[in-house]
C-alpha cells in the first residue's frame, strides 16, 4: 500500500444552455386530413428544457490510488407538436429520425390529443405552468416530455395520422365521393344537391379508387381546385347545371357490380345539325400519331414504403415493339397511396389515349338543351363517313344567338341501345321566337347629384316591361325627335313605383306601390346609400322594408337629403326609383345642356327577339341640366432623373368618356408634405403630354404632386404624389462658402424670427381663449393657438470672389420658394425711391431691369465680382411654418497647389513663398517631417493672404521643425 493517495480527477462535459427547434413555423395553414397520411407536425409549445447530471466514478492506480470522475449531461424538454384539424381517429406509425414505431409505444414519449371541441389542456402544463395551459380545441396534437439524450436538439418526428372519413373507404382511405361532399360542405355548400353522387360513390368503391389528403399539401387551396383535381384523377365530369352540381363517371367498362351508362339520348343526323362556318355540319380533329403514347407513368405516395414518392408505369407492349417507347407526361397522383391503384390510373390513362383520339364539334338548337357533359349520343354525317358513331359530350357552350356548340369525344365499340329521345319529324318541339314583348311602363329618367356620377352631364335611366315575355329594351335618344341614336340597353327591369301618401320634409317613413320586391337593410346600409331611392330631386335611403297586406311596402328608418340634396315635401303619385344596377347611365355633351332630349324604348322578348320598331313606341322627354363632375384621379406618378440632371415625370391616368380633360398640373412642396394648396407650381399653363421634363427643382427632399384639370377648370379630387430626394451637389475642388446663419442671421434681412434652436422661421398669427368656457378650451395653460403663419421673406447676397459654379446648401422645412439672380458690376440704386433699395451701403448695387429672378434649381456659373442675391419666400396664411435651419452659399472654383520641401518653420511661424498671384488660401497640408524626434500634428494657418503658417503638436502647442508642405488655394480675381 502506498503512503500517499493518488489525485482525484474530474472530467465534466460541456453543458448545453439552449434548446434547438427545427420544426416550428409561424403562420402556416392548419392541414385537415381526410383519410390517412404522413405529416411532420409543427411545434406549438416547448418549456422546461432541463439538464440532468450523470456522474461515473472509478479508482485509478494501485493501493490508495486516486479517483476518476466523469460528469455528463442528458436533457429533457416538454413539447406540444400540432398535427392537423381535429377530430382524428388515431395515430398509426411514428418515425423518430431513422427509427419507426407503432403508436402507442414507450419510446415515442408522446400522447395523442385527438382534437375534440371539448378536449382539456395537457395535464403537465396545467400542473407546472397553469398560466400557459391551453386546450387547443379542434386541433389534434401530440404532447409529452422528450428525452433528448446528450444533445440539445429535438429529433425529427413524423406521424401517420388516421384522419376523417376513413369509414367511407377501407378504414385508411376515403371514397372520393365523400371527399368531394365534405369539401363542398366545408365551404358552405351543404344545401346544394350533387346529382349522380351515389352512382359516383358506387363506381369509386367498385374500382377501388380510394384517396387520402396528399402529405405534401402544405399550401391553402380553393375548393374548386381540390374538387376539379379529384374529378380528373378519378375520370369523372363534375359541373354545375340547373341549380345543382352534377358528377358523371366517364368509365365505359363494367367494374365489379357497377355498370357504366350506355344510354344513347339522341341519334343525331344532318337534319339536327346547324351549319358551322363553311357550311360543315360536323367538324372533327384527330390526335397526331406523335401524341399516341404507349407508356404512361403515375407518381404516387407509397404507404408501404414510408409514404415515399414512387412511380409506376403501364406499357402497351405491342405498340412499343412496333414504334418504340413514346413516354407520356407523368401523372401526379399524390392522393393515391397504393401501388395497385396507381397502376389502375396508368391503365385508365392509356385507354383514354387510345379510344378518345377523335374529337367532334357540332352545333345544335335549343331543342337539344337537355344535353350535358357525360351524355351519350350518336353522330351520323355521310360526308365524313360517320354512321351512328357513339360519342360522349365533353363540353357545351351557349352562344349569344341561342345556339349550342358541343364538343364530343369518341367512345370504344360497345353494345348501345336505341336512342331515348326522338326529335325528328313531327315530334320535334317548336319554339316560338316571336313572342310579343309588350311595351314598357313609364320609365324613370333623372340626373342625380354629381357625387353619384362617373361622368359629366350623366342621366340615369330605368324601365320595366308590362308583359310576361318582356326581356329588356334598347334605349334611343334624339335632340329633334327625328334621328335617333342607340345610347344603351336595359337587360333587367328596374324597381319603379309611386308614393301612396303625401310625405312631409321631416317624415322618415313612406308607403310605396312598386313593381318588385324591396329588401330590408341595416342602419349602416342606409347611411352608406346601399338602399338608395330617388324621388323628385331628393336622394334618400331606407332601413326596413315591410310588405303590407295590400301589396305595398312600408319603408321606415329613412335617411333624408343624401348626396347634397335637400329634404322636400313629396305628394302622392310621385314616382320613386330604386337606384341599383338595373339603371343605365348615359353621358351627354356640354352642347346638349339646356336642350330637350327625346328618349324612346324598343322592347324585345325573353329570347332577345321580336324587337319593337321605333315608329311604334312613344317618346319621353328630359331637359339636360349641367352636371360637372370632377376629373378622375391620377393613379400613379413617377420621377426619373436623366444624366443631364433633367427630371422626367410620368403618370398613369384613365381618360373619362366623353373626354373633357384639358391637361395636368404639377406642384411641389419642400419635404414630405402632401398638401396641394401649399404646393408651388412647377410650370405655367397646363401639361398635355408626358413625360414632363423640368430642371426647376432644387436639391433636397421634395414632394411632387399632380392633378388632372378639365375644360371647366375642375381639378381631380385626389392627388397623386412622389417623394424625391434630389440630394446636395458634390463639393468639388477648393470651396468658397458664405453662411447666412452666422451672427444670428444678421448677414441677411428677413421678416421672420429665430426660435430656441437658433433656426429662422416664419411668424404666426396667435389667438387666445379668455377662459375655460370658450369653445376648444382644453386646460388651464392652453392660452393660445396658432391659426396660420404670415408671409415670410429672406434676402441674402454675396459678392463672388472668383469665377466658378455657385450652389446653395440648405435645410428648410415647410412651404417656400427659392429664387436668385446675379447682379453685375454696373448698376446702382441711387436713393431710397429705387426699387429694392434696403437703406444701407451693402445694398448699393442692383441688377439691370432685364435680369429677372429665377427659380433656384442647382449649380450655375458666376463671375468674379458678381453680386449673388438669394430670396426665400413663403406664402401668407398657411397652416405650416417655414423653418430655415441652414443656408450656405458655396462657389466651386478651380484649385491651385504648390509644394515646398525641407522648409524650416520656427516657433513664431513662417510666411510661405507662394508664387500664385492674388491668391486665397484654403488649406495647408504637412507631407513629411524631417525631424523624426519632433511630434508635429498639423499646420495651422495664421493668415491666408499672404499665407503664414505655424506648426503645432497634438496639444495645440507651437513647435519648430523642418517639413515638406503642400499649399492649396485659388486665384482671387481682381474685382
Amino acid at each position: 500500500m502506498g503512503i500517499f493517495k493518488g489525485p482525484n480527477i474530474t472530467t465534466r462535459a460541456d453543458k448545453i444552455s439552449s434548446f434547438t427547434v427545427a420544426t416550428a413555423e409561424y403562420g402556416s395553414p392548419v392541414l385537415e386530413i381526410l383519410g390517412t397520411t404522413r405529416i411532420s407536425g409543427n411545434v406549438l409549445y416547448y418549456d422546461d428544457f432541463t439538464a440532468h447530471e450523470h456522474r461515473e466514478t472509478h479508482r485509478t492506480g494501485k493501493g490508495g490510488g486516486g479517483k476518476q470522475t466523469t460528469i455528463t449531461y442528458s436533457y429533457t424538454v416538454a413539447v406540444i407538436i400540432g398535427l392537423c384539424e381535429g377530430e382524428v381517429k388515431n395515430i398509426g406509425k411514428v418515425w423518430i429520425d431513422k427509427s419507426v414505431y407503432t403508436y402507442p409505444h414507450s419510446d415515442i414519449q408522446l400522447t395523442l390529443f385527438k382534437g375534440t371541441a371539448s378536449q382539456a389542456p395537457w395535464g403537465y402544463v396545467t400542473s407546472k405552468h397553469p398560466e400557459k395551459a391551453l386546450s387547443y380545441p379542434n386541433l389534434a396534437y401530440m404532447a409529452g416530455v422528450i428525452d433528448l439524450g446528450s444533445g440539445g436538439s429535438m429529433p425529427n418526428f413524423n406521424f401517420e395520422v388516421i384522419g376523417k372519413l376513413t369509414n367511407t373507404g377501407d378504414g385508411k382511405d376515403v371514397n372520393p365521393a365523400d371527399y368531394i361532399k365534405y369539401v363542398l360542405d366545408k365551404v358552405g355548400l351543404s344545401g346544394i344537391e350533387i346529382v349522380g353522387l351515389d352512382n359516383y360513390r358506387a363506381y369509386c368503391k367498385a374500382a377501388d379508387l380510394l384517396i387520402s389528403t396528399p402529405s405534401d399539401s402544405t399550401e391553402a387551396r380553393t375548393a374548386r381546385e381540390i374538387v376539379n383535381e379529384i374529378a380528373e384523377l378519378t375520370n369523372a365530369y363534375m359541373f354545375w347545371s340547373n341549380d345543382a352540381f352534377k358528377i358523371v363517371p366517364r368509365e365505359d367498362r363494367q367494374v365489379g357490380s357497377w355498370k357504366p351508362n350506355k344510354t344513347i339520348l339522341y341519334d343525331l343526323t344532318p337534319d339536327d345539325f346547324l351549319p358551322q362556318s363553311g357550311g360543315a355540319c360536323v367538324t372533327y380533329s384527330r390526335k397526331d400519331s406523335s401524341e399516341l403514347y404507349n407508356r404512361f407513368s403515375v407518381e404516387f405516395l407509397n404507404r408501404e414504403n414510408g409514404y415515399e414518392k414512387e412511380t409506376v408505369s403501364y406499357e402497351d407492349t405491342a405498340d412499343i415493339a412496333l414504334y418504340g417507347v413514346k413516354q407520356a407526361s407523368t401523372i401526379n397522383a399524390h392522393y393515391v397511396y397504393t401501388k395497385a391503384r396507381a397502376v389502375m390510373l396508368a391503365e385508365a390513362a392509356a385507354r383514354k389515349n387510345k379510344y378518345e383520339r377523335n374529337k367532334y364539334t357540332f352545333v345544335l338548337g335549343w331543342a337539344f338543351c337537355r344535353l350535358e357533359p357525360g351524355d351519350l349520343v350518336t353522330l351520323t354525317a355521310p360526308s365524313l363517313g360517320l354512321e351512328r358513331v357513339p360519342v360522349i359530350i365533353d363540353s357545351v357552350v351557349e352562344g349569344t344567338d341561342g345556339k349550342l356548340t358541343f364538343t364530343a369525344i369518341s367512345r370504344p365499340p360497345a353494345d348501345y341501345g336505341e336512342a331515348e329521345f326522338d326529335v325528328h319529324e313531327n315530334e320535334r318541339p317548336y319554339i316560338d321566337f316571336n313572342l310579343d314583348p309588350g311595351s314598357i311602363s313609364t320609365p324613370s329618367i333623372f340626373q342625380p347629384d354629381t357625387s353619384l356620377m362617373y361622368g359629366d352631364n350623366e342621366v340615369w335611366i330605368g324601365a320595366y316591361g308590362e308583359n310576361q315575355y318582356w326581356g329588356g329594351c334598347n334605349v334611343w335618344a334624339s335632340n329633334n325627335n327625328t334621328g335617333y341614336k342607340l345610347i344603351g340597353t336595359i337587360n333587367q327591369g328596374a324597381r319603379i313605383g309611386y308614393l301612396v301618401k303625401d310625405m312631409s320634409e321631416t317624415d322618415t317613413e313612406l308607403e310605396v306601390s312598386i313593381n318588385s320586391q324591396l329588401i330590408s337593410g341595416t342602419l349602416e346600409d342606409a347611411e352608406k346609400g346601399n338602399t338608395l331611392l330617388w324621388m323628385n330631386g331628393e336622394s334618400m335611403s331606407y332601413t326596413t322594408a315591410t310588405l303590407l297586406e295590400n301589396g305595398n311596402f312600408l319603408l321606415s328608418g329613412i335617411i333624408r337629403g343624401q348626396y347634397n340634396t335637400t329634404p322636400i315635401k313629396h305628394y302622392a303619385k310621385t314616382q320613386i326609383t330604386r337606384c341599383d344596377d338595373a339603371l343605365i347611365r348615359c353621358n351627354f355633351l356640354y352642347s346638349d345642356i339646356g336642350q330637350q332630349i327625346y328618349f324612346k324604348f324598343t322592347s324585345f322578348n325573353v329570347l332577345m327577339g321580336n324587337e319593337q320598331s321605333l315608329a311604334d313606341v312613344p317618346y319621353y322627354t328630359r331637359v339636360i341640366q349641367k352636371r360637372d363632375v370632377r376629373p378622375p384621379d391620377i393613379t400613379a406618378l413617377e420621377c426619373t432623373r436623366l444624366s443631364t440632371g433633367t427630371r422626367q415625370f410620368w403618370w398613369t391616368f384613365k381618360y373619362p368618356t366623353p373626354n373633357d380633360i384639358d391637361g395636368f398640373e404639377l406642384r411641389y412642396n419642400q419635404g414630405s408634405n402632401v398638401t396641394w394648396d401649399t404646393g408651388i407650381p412647377l410650370h405655367t399653363g397646363l401639361i398635355t403630354e408626358q413625360p414632363f421634363e423640368t430642371e426647376a427643382l432644387r436639391q433636397g427632399v421634395h414632394t411632387i404632386m399632380i392633378k388632372a384639370v378639365d375644360n371647366t377648370g375642375n381639378y381631380s379630387k385626389g392627388v397623386a404624389s412622389v417623394i424625391a430626394n434630389l440630394g446636395d451637389p458634390l463639393e468639388e475642388n477648393v470651396l468658397y462658402k458664405a453662411n447666412a446663419s452666422e451672427n444670428v442671421w444678421s448677414n441677411c434681412t428677413h421678416t421672420g424670427a429665430t426660435n430656441a434652436e437658433g433656426n429662422l422661421m416664419s411668424s404666426s398669427d396667435s389667438y387666445y381663449w379668455p377662459d375655460s368656457n370658450t369653445p376648444m378650451w382644453t386646460k388651464a395653460d392652453a392660452l393660445h393657438w396658432s391659426e396660420s403663419y404670415k408671409y415670410f421673406e429672406l434676402s441674402f447676397q454675396v459678392l463672388a470672389p472668383a469665377s466658378g459654379q455657385m450652389w446653395l446648401k440648405y435645410d428648410i422645412e415647410g412651404p417656400c420658394e427659392i429664387e436668385y439672380r446675379l447682379v453685375g458690376k454696373d448698376g446702382y440704386w441711387m436713393d431710397e425711391k429705387t426699387p429694392f433699395w434696403e437703406g444701407n451701403e451693402s445694398w448699393a448695387s442692383w441688377v439691370d431691369s432685364k435680369e429677372m429672378l429665377k427659380p433656384y434649381t442647382g449649380k450655375s456659373m458666376v463671375n468674379a465680382g458678381d453680386t449673388i442675391q438669394v430670396f426665400i419666400k413663403a406664402p401668407n396664411n398657411v397652416s405650416e411654418p417655414t423653418i430655415i435651419k441652414e443656408l450656405t452659399l458655396i462657389i466651386d472654383v478651380p484649385d491651385r497647389q504648390e509644394h515646398f520641401e525641407d522648409i524650416t518653420v520656427p516657433l513664431s511661424g513662417l510666411l510661405l513663398p507662394i508664387a500664385t498671384p492674388n491668391y486665397y488660401t484654403t488649406a495647408v497640408r504637412i507631407d513629411a517631417v524631417q525631424n523624426s524626434n519632433i511630434a508635429v500634428a498639423r499646420a495651422a494657418v495664421i493668415n491666408r493672404n499672404p499665407c503664414m503658417i505655424k506648426l503645432v503638436d497634438i496639444n495645440g502647442q507651437p513647435v519648430s521643425a523642418t517639413v515638406d508642405v503642400t499649399w492649396q488655394g485659388f486665384v482671387k480675381e481682381v474685382i
